[in-house]
């Protein structure tokens, strides 16, 4: 496993890390994938954990939503 330097911050990243643990960079370590790619084009630097949490919270909104539909719709 070999150390790579962050393009961002020039800290030593491993070439299998996601993202920079020093600064966040996505795809530091030179892989590619969906969060670097997000990343890029969100013009932010974009963590697995932040990732993770809006797939959640976006899952979560629409499960609700369903629940509040369906007793509406069930009151009728």
């Amino acid at each position: 496993m070999a150390l790579v330097s962050c393009p961002a911050c020039d800290h030593r990243v491993s070439e299998t890390a996601v993202a920079c643990p020093s600064c966040g960079h996505p795809g530091a370590g030179g892989r590619h994938g969906v969060i670097p790619t997000l990343g890029r084009v969100a013009g932010t630097y974009v963590s697995a954990n932040a990732f993770s949490e809006l797939v959640l919270g976006s899952v979560m909104f629409v499960c609700v939503a369903a629940v509040l539909i369906t007793l509406i719709l069930a009151g009728r």
